[in-house]
């Protein structure tokens, strides 16, 4: 996560870095009992961070001090979403907590579990004016009021006996609801009401970007897409590799797709052309954080952070450099090749 010219990051140990994202000189470091599994978020001056073991901590963003502790019986896997005095969270037992900014619970809304094989992950609410919409394991998009939780509509999406998991964050607009089930389906939803507008045939683990009418995103087919956000038709789509592609990220002119299998994708967003690839070692289960200079940051699944800075016009890569805590920082130059083909 990028704050100003910090970065934020947490990793399976439990550790939580602050680091100068061009630099990497590091800033301050924290430390929670379980391991960080789920995205952090910003708030009001505060990081906020959910682990393995139920706690849920508010840090000082300046200096890495503990603000307050909420701790439940079940993980914490997903990033929250920090809103105004407000922050919404999901555990790993289908529960939405909405909690003051001192950390007080104000309400709690639960879905019944599913005793069916599911997917191990948990969608961040997407909040929108006075309303959270939340996806669940068990494959029901449901849209709370953010004053009380209380139940709004609820849209059953899955379409299969099992792993119809919803694990990610919808994208939320004026007039609609995306989202998509791991069983195979992207769905556009009425936002007021949860009727269907259109449905696009391959499922998703990771979130979308949506930028004007177009919605980016990795499908579980091994493809990613561009899609017309207003009809869902298909403006562009490219293979990938071996794996699960997480969320797109837009870093200066391109966007950067991490995958489970490696490799990472920079792809020209006006024609989906793939421009570069690089390997991480071991892929991520983390999406890549971009920022409008160029830069972009990766972290593996053997937890070494990589950052790059794409600069069409320079050829030379420096690295590796490592980092005084148990962490490698990987730094590289990117020279995109606008020839090469999709693949």
């Amino acid at each position: 996560m990028i704050v100003g010219d910090a970065l934020y990051f947490g990793n399976a140990k439990g550790d939580v870095f602050a680091l100068h994202r061009q630099s990497s000189y590091p800033l301050w470091h924290a430390h929670l009992p379980g391991a960080i599994d789920g995205a952090l978020a910003y708030g009001r001056s505060k990081i906020f961070a959910g682990d393995s073991q139920g706690n849920l901590v508010a840090i000082g963003a300046h200096n890495g001090g503990e603000l307050w502790r909420f701790k439940i019986q079940a993980e914490w896997l997903a990033a929250p979403v920090s809103v105004r005095d407000r922050l919404f969270v999901a555990s790993s037992n289908d529960e939405l907590y909405a909690l003051s900014e001192k950390g007080k619970e104000l309400w709690h809304y639960s879905q019944k579990g599913d005793e069916k094989m599911t997917i191990r992950g948990t969608a961040s609410p997407a909040v929108f004016g006075t309303e959270v919409f939340q996806g669940f394991s068990n494959g029901f998009l449901v849209a709370l009021s953010v004053a009380d939780g209380k139940e709004l509509w609820k849209k059953r999406l899955r379409s299969k006996d099992r792993f119809y998991d919803i694990d990610m964050l919808p994208y939320v607009d004026e007039k609609n609801v995306i989202v998509a089930t791991f069983d195979g389906n992207v769905f556009c939803l009425d936002r007021t009401t949860g009727n269907t507008n259109w449905v696009f045939h391959a499922g998703s683990y990771g979130g979308f970007l949506v930028e004007q009418d177009i919605v980016y995103f990795a499908g579980l087919d091994g493809n990613v897409y561009a899609l017309k956000r207003s009809t869902g038709e298909v403006v562009w789509k490219t293979p990938f590799g071996k794996g699960v592609g997480l969320t797109p990220a837009r870093a200066g002119d391109y966007l950067v797709v991490t995958t489970s299998g490696d490799p990472v994708y920079v792809i020209d967003p006006k024609n989906g052309k793939i421009v570069w690839t690089t390997h991480l070692g071991a892929g991520s289960f983390a999406a890549a954080v971009g920022h409008p200079d160029g830069w972009f940051y990766c972290i593996s699944n053997y937890g070494n952070l990589h950052s790059f800075q794409i600069m069409p016009s320079v050829t030379v890569r420096t690295g590796p450099q490592t980092l005084p805590q148990p962490q490698a920082l990987h730094r590289y130059l990117v020279e995109p090749d606008t020839n090469q083909n999709p693949s």
